[in-house]
């Protein structure tokens, strides 16, 4: 036996031979289908707001107003309607998911704008107590 061998505890023939390997899974002949963001929240007015709130805090203000306003279905007129293909049932669950994301979006304004706040006052302590001593 070669030192290999006695190492491993197989002989080389049964190595050339395949006989100690295991086979492999078969793959996948197609991946699967993923979404192109990583949630299905809708996009909503309060998370544009959120986010351009950070180059304009103001937007936080608009963000936040949204908590006080209700979210309702669009008025039907004859030249178009609001998801025609779907039934009543179907239109009043998605404005309730419409709804769950703009309040998320709309809290997270109202954190920001508080968090925002905090730190301007903080800073303007901090510049008043400077300049008095």
């Amino acid at each position: 036996m070669e030192p290999i061998d006695d190492l491993y505890g197989h002989h080389c023939q049964e190595r050339e031979q395949g006989l100690g390997q295991e086979t492999l899974p078969p793959y996948l002949e197609e991946p699967p289908a993923y979404s192109s963001s990583g949630s299905n929240e809708p996009i909503t007015l309060a998370m544009y707001l959120f986010k351009f709130g950070f180059l304009f805090p103001p937007f936080w203000i608009i963000g936040a107003l949204i908590l006080l306003s209700p979210l309702r279905q669009p008025e039907p007129t004859p030249s178009s309607v609001w998801l025609p293909e779907k039934t009543d049932s179907e239109r009043e669950e998605i404005i309730q998911k419409m709804r769950q994301a703009e309040v998320r979006w709309a809290k997270r304004c109202l954190v920001a704008l508080c968090i925002l706040v905090a730190l301007v006052i903080v800073g303007a302590l901090a510049v008043w107590a400077v300049l008095r001593a």
